[in-house]
């Protein structure tokens, strides 16, 4: 079962979007991205792994998934791949190399955040399951949660000056940077 599942529709068409937590160790990033990509194949799906510690919850995935599928129908994308796409509007950053640094996937023992997007629930739901199964992570939604000790990785992670949590919090801020995003293209 997918934690999260958004039904999006825009230029794009209509698309569904899955997001699930878990936790899992890393070994072989690369190894990991190709058994992704062999999932996604067989479903159909386009997905992305993040590390948890720099997503805001999952509004953030759901809005930068939104924002991807908009710019990629709108021909005003960064990338020319949906995959990379996503990571860069999840770390709402314009350069690839710098948007991995930011949220992307690293050595050893992670909680991980997964976005899945797919033309339907059953594909998500069936991509999830294979993903969780075939990579060896173990379900743990509460990864999303924005927590105390999350929040000031947050603010370095997009450059979010502490002041700004009087103003908002550090979901909104985080979905603002999205949105301030768009408005460079």
């Amino acid at each position: 079962m997918v934690s999260g599942m958004f039904e999006l529709s825009g230029a794009f068409g209509k698309r569904v979007v899955g997001v699930v937590g878990g936790r899992a160790r890393m070994d072989d990033v690369d190894e990991f991205l190709r058994k992704l990509a062999k999932i996604d194949k067989k479903n159909r799906t386009t997905s992305q792994v993040f590390e948890a510690s720099s997503i805001a919850g999952k509004e953030h995935l759901v809005h930068a998934a939104h924002l991807a599928l908009i710019a990629q129908a709108t021909k005003k994308n960064f990338a020319s791949s949906l995959h990379i796409e996503l990571f860069c509007w999840v770390a709402a950053e314009r350069q690839i190399a710098r948007a991995f640094e930011k949220v992307g996937l690293h050595k050893g023992s992670k909680d991980l955040a997964i976005l899945i997007l797919g033309d339907s629930r059953a594909r998500v739901k069936q991509a999830s399951v294979n993903i969780r199964r075939e990579l060896g992570i173990k379900r743990d939604d509460d990864v999303l949660d924005v927590t105390r000790k999350k929040v000031s990785k947050l603010l370095k992670v997009f450059s979010i000056p502490k002041d700004e949590l009087k103003i908002a919090p550090i979901q909104k801020l985080v979905l603002e940077q999205i949105a301030l995003l768009a408005l460079e293209k």
